[in-house]
């Protein structure tokens, strides 16, 4: 797998990854054995017909692209996550450029990433600390009108 980076905008980056032939060409066996208890084919029971049978019938391998690119994304987004160092903050937009499986995949993932801060100059600035004055009066005062809120009145 082999990734490619280019800073798009402040905080978004555009990952393109590319999954080589063999890594790709698993996943498509995946997609078989997962699609192929759903395809119903003609003298053939169901789950059991062969991939190039299906692939024949459906007109090609691209019956299985969509579900071999779900089963090989999040592992080869990860890595290249991994190897690129960067921090996403958001689900990526995805865009394939090609497919296939002597071809391997290439797709791009155009991601929003977490902005770098440069602090301005923060030592040194001091803030006055007010100071507060409170008398024996002023909490007696607060205690009292504690009591007169939770006081009740009752007829004698």
């Amino acid at each position: 797998m082999s990734v490619k980076i280019e800073q798009v905008e402040t905080n978004t980056v555009k990952l393109t990854i590319t999954v080589e032939p063999e890594v790709f060409e698993q996943s498509m066996h995946r997609a078989y054995l997962k699609i192929r208890h759903s395809v119903t084919i003609p003298g053939f029971r169901k789950g059991k017909a062969p991939r190039k049978i299906i692939e024949k019938f459906y007109g090609g391998e691209g019956v299985f692209y969509e579900e071999a690119f779900n089963l090989a994304f999040p592992e080869a987004y990860e890595k290249a996550v991994e190897e690129t160092g960067i921090e996403p903050v958001d689900r990526p937009e995805i865009d394939v450029e090609t497919i296939g499986s002597e071809k391997g995949l290439v797709f791009t993932a155009e991601v929003t990433v977490k902005p770098t801060v440069q602090l301005g100059c923060y030592k040194g600035i001091e803030v006055e600390k007010p100071e507060y004055n409170v008398t024996v009066e002023d909490v007696e005062n607060e205690i009292q009108k504690a009591r007169d809120s939770a006081a009740r009145w009752v007829d004698v």
